[in-house]
């Protein structure tokens, strides 16, 4: 079941009536190199946004959605830039999570691409996420 946000007459988003993923999130991921944090907000809207990842991304934009009786699906691009903070390319992380509560786990593929969008690595990427 979906609640829907309305400004005036104007609806502007929807979220499920439990709550949902709306709010900021720090997310826990792991690489083949590692396990990294970011910051991540979600809005009513259906926007998704990193607020801080780590080097050399750490920002970046897109959407989600509910997917499910209680996951969501998110899609977000993120921006890579190099050790002069010049634009280096930039990440397509698409994700499907299971939310539970105030946690949730997702997974999904993470694709790199350089700064001519020439696609240079995909991985497969296992979250969780925390609410903030």
């Amino acid at each position: 079941m979906e609640q829907q946000r309305e400004t005036g007459d104007t609806a502007v988003g929807t979220r499920p009536a439990h709550g949902g993923p709306v709010g900021t999130w720090q997310e826990r991921f792991r690489l083949p190199d590692g396990e990294f944090v970011s910051t991540v907000h979600l809005t009513p809207g259906g926007r998704a946004f990193i607020l801080r990842g780590p080097a050399p991304g750490g920002n970046g934009a897109g959407t989600w959605e509910p997917h499910g009786e209680s996951g969501f699906a998110y899609r977000i691009a993120e921006r890579l830039v190099d050790e002069d903070g010049a634009y280096a390319g930039w990440v397509d992380i698409d994700h499907r999570a299971e939310l539970d509560g105030d946690t949730f786990t997702s997974s999904g593929t993470s694709t790199v691409y350089d700064a001519e969008d020439n696609l240079t690595v995909r991985v497969q990427v296992e979250a969780s996420g925390s609410r903030v």
